[in-house]
């Protein structure tokens, strides 16, 4: 019978409501959901859902490898679900008592780009229950130059989202979001029909990037010397919002030129503050109109005690410690502005590649244009000065000050419902055993405590700093999603137990021990709580095909195998997200009721939440150390990092490596495929139409000077390794940088293409290209997308 059912489609993290005709429990199409109040839109890739449904790639039953992980043939042979789940269980259990829970590491797939976003808290929580701190995620390859920049300045994590519907102006920053983010790309082209103005950083002219006001064509990996430069515009013209960067930041508070650690009020001599200090908690210096001067600013009490009127923002001053000893210190403006001063427009431009006067046209219609929101995404992070790039967007918003006002970036109420993944904290000694925790103690093995799969594999292979002995992962394809995949492949041939829960074969689960079936969102109820704060029952459009089951039911399940039932409604799925839901006074069963979703924010949005006061009449300030923005990270400082943000050129570029440069001339960046969720779906024949064969786009005059043609099959050359893809020669790229698409890997046998060797220069993985060996000091991002390369035609091998 022929049904329509209302639910979403949860291909991605967007989640666009939808509407699925099914027939008999055939599903005939999905299209968007045009009465639902977020409807309206549905990409390509959720339009192409019901071929993807009973596709020939997808996993129908449990298996597990009768062969040697070295042979083609894993030889799978089927199991049943009680079967499979016992010895994942039974394994997992040897392997902790022996060597404990840290020699399990578990993995997932990104949530924003893979249906995985409803069970990803749950896989979380499980890793915890299980007492495992090695959760294997892309954070640092993904989000955290934006995020963790966030948290370093502004004290949250993530990055809040955009108020397109009341920017004036709309800055996009390494993010497409025509491709990844269909709504707010949605969103932003109705802001720009009623005249809100676009920015664009991006080397490529693509999607929004073709409606902007300005376009900003950066060299890869040069995002901080532009963000400095409009910080030194800001600052050079007075176009900073002076009150909120004095009243809000810890621009005031004094450095000391001897340590360049912000100085402290228990270091200074006594009575040299404005007032009689009547001790307690240690604060921050800084100084007031006049010589001599010095005010104490108290996190506690968000003041600063005795001030006569406003702090200085300029100055240097010597000042005269407990022990005897005089320094000199300066403000953290000051030392901003000198900083900010070494990438002025003509020096960022010569940095950049982007012209003077287009700098100075972005940032006078940035200020012109207020407010501003700005979203950032991955195109800063895929870098070696990732974490830099970051806090130099991040601070030039600052100062602009817009954070949390209408129409700029605004912090989202609390959620009533309870926090899934945050419900089973680990032990500390336990999360001091996380993988690159001691490497990168300010980055995402921190915050949010996540590892990387290069530690994975250096754990596995070498013993560093102890084997992990197993994974279990529920939607990652590690090995066409990291760099070195040669060593990752080495990796999981070295596990002792690997288990994967996928929808697909893949050429990671190919290396698996046991494989087990996932349903997609068409086959499974499903409870995403939204960073909107919307709590939405997604409805299954058909019951599962074969024997897949949902990656909650198989948590769940393998949860209470483990002893770990208390945390997980005694593994009732349904009752567990009526305890998720309880404390908005919701149930599961009365969500159903509502398809549109229903708010659990914990109150109506407000603005500047960081000038409200609470009982004591203390303002609430910023969720950070000093309780302020803080322009200078001083716990960078601490851990021997640069605690303002430089400009550091990438490990590779035509500036810092010129002699590698005469070889490998050109800078290779990377994308995702706007007809592709990263490596998925190229077996789909309806996508792989549109987009047929891996590509690289290369600027007419780089192409010509390199022999190239459109359409002509080349070489991708790194010191490292090389692929093939096809050239799409096109102005739309800037000169003397080329782009290729990752996650090619799978064959599309209706269209007659054959899958490509993902392990092999004979195909397109171009994170073969890639190595792990240099890396953001910080989040510990590997340079994908600004390496040095050279393309030349495929029959060139002189």
């Amino acid at each position: 019978m022929r049904a329509d059912v209302r639910t979403y489609c949860s291909l991605c993290g967007v989640g666009c409501p939808s509407v699925v005709t099914v027939d008999a429990g055939r599903v005939l199409s999905l299209e968007p959901d045009r009465g639902h109040p977020l409807g309206g839109t549905t990409c390509s890739k959720g339009r192409a859902a019901p071929e993807m449904h009973d596709h020939a790639h997808r996993l129908n039953h449990p298996m597990r490898r009768t062969r040697s992980k070295t042979d083609p043939d894993p030889g799978w042979e089927p199991l049943s679900w009680d079967d499979a789940l016992d010895l994942i269980a039974t394994e997992l259990s040897r392997i902790r008592e022996e060597s404990g829970p840290q020699a399990v590491a578990f993995g997932r797939g990104t949530p924003g780009g893979t249906g995985l976003q409803p069970a990803e808290p749950w896989v979380q929580r499980f890793a915890r229950a299980f007492g495992s701190p090695n959760y294997m995620t892309n954070t640092h390859l993904c989000n955290w130059a934006r995020d963790g920049a966030s948290h370093q300045v502004f004290g949250e994590y993530p990055l809040p989202p955009p108020d397109v519907d009341r920017s004036k102006c709309i800055l996009l920053w390494g993010a497409n979001p025509a491709a990844t983010r269909i709504n707010l790309a949605r969103s932003i082209v109705r802001a720009r029909q009623r005249g809100a103005r676009i920015v664009v950083v991006d080397p490529r002219r693509v999607g929004l990037g073709g409606r902007a006001d300005v376009l900003l064509q950066v060299r890869p990996g040069t995002d901080a010397a532009l963000a400095l430069a409009f910080v030194h515009l800001l600052i050079e013209n007075r176009w900073f919002d002076e009150a909120f960067t004095r009243d809000w930041s810890n621009a005031p508070f004094l450095v000391r030129e001897d340590t360049g650690r912000l100085l402290r009020s228990d270091e200074v001599v006594q009575g040299a503050f404005a007032d009689t200090r009547a001790g307690g908690e240690t604060g921050y210096v800084a100084g007031q109109s006049g010589p001599g001067r010095l005010i104490e600013y108290v996190p506690a009490l968000g003041c600063y005690r005795g001030a006569t009127g406003p702090p200085a923002l300029r100055g240097r001053t010597v000042v005269e410690l407990r022990d005897g000893r005089r320094v000199r210190c300066r403000t953290v403006f000051d030392l901003l502005a000198d900083e900010a001063s070494r990438c002025a427009p003509e020096e960022a431009s010569r940095i950049t590649g982007v012209p003077e006067g287009q700098i100075h046209d972005a940032l006078r219609m940035m200020v012109e244009s207020r407010p501003v929101s700005h979203y950032v995404w991955n195109g800063i992070a895929q870098h070696t000065n990732a974490t830099q790039s970051g806090r130099a967007i991040e601070i030039f918003y600052a100062l602009l000050g817009d954070w949390d006002r209408p129409g700029g970036n605004v912090v989202q109420p609390a959620l009533t419902t309870a926090r899934i993944e945050g419900e089973v904290p680990l032990p500390p000694d336990r999360e001091a055993l996380r993988l690159g925790l001691d490497e990168r103690p300010l980055g995402p093995p921190a915050i949010p405590g996540d590892i990387a799969a290069y530690d994975l594999f250096t754990a596995v292979l070498e013993a560093r700093p102890y084997r992990v002995r197993a994974l279990l992962s529920f939607g990652g394809n590690t090995l066409i999603n990291s760099a070195d995949p040669l060593r990752g492949r080495e990796a999981l041939r070295n596990l002792e137990f690997f288990a994967q829960a996928e929808l697909f074969h893949t050429p990671t689960n190919h290396f698996a021990d046991v494989i087990l079936p996932v349903t997609s969102f068409l086959e499974t109820d499903s409870l995403v709580i939204t960073r909107a704060g919307r709590a939405e029952r997604r409805r299954r459009a058909v019951d599962p095909l074969h024997e897949r089951r949902s990656d909650v039911s198989i948590v769940f399940d393998l949860a209470t195998r483990l002893g770990h039932g208390d945390r997980f409604a005694g593994g009732d799925v349904a009752a567990a997200y009526d305890e998720v839901l309880a404390p908005a006074g919701l149930t599961w069963e009365g969500l159903s009721r509502h398809p549109e979703g229903l708010s659990v924010s914990a109150a109506q949005v407000r603005y500047e939440k960081y000038a409200a006061k609470g009982l004591h009449g203390t303002p609430s300030g910023f969720a950070t150390g000093s309780g302020r923005v803080e322009l200078f990270a001083d716990g960078l400082r601490a851990h021997d990092r640069t605690p303002l943000p430089v400009h550091e050129e990438p490990a590779e570029s035509p500036l810092s490596t010129p002699e590698l440069a005469r070889e490998y001339p050109l800078v290779m960046t990377n994308a995702k495929s706007a007809w592709y969720l990263h490596g998925q779906h190229r077996g789909i024949a309806a996508l792989r139409r549109r987009d047929p064969d891996p590509t690289v786009q290369i600027h007419p005059d780089t192409a010509a000077r390199h022999g190239i043609d459109d359409a002509t099959w080349v070489w991708i050359e790194t010191p490292r390794a090389r692929v093939r893809a096809k050239a799409e020669v096109t102005p739309d790229i800037v000169p003397g940088v080329v782009c290729a698409n990752h996650g090619w890997w799978e064959g599309c046998e209706e269209l007659g293409m054959p899958p490509l060797d993902p392990f092999s220069e004979e195909g397109a993985n171009v994170n073969l290209l890639m190595h792990n060996d240099v890396r953001d000091p910080i989040s510990g991002s590997v340079p994908n997308r600004s390496s040095l390369c050279r393309v030349r035609p495929l029959g060139d091998d002189g």
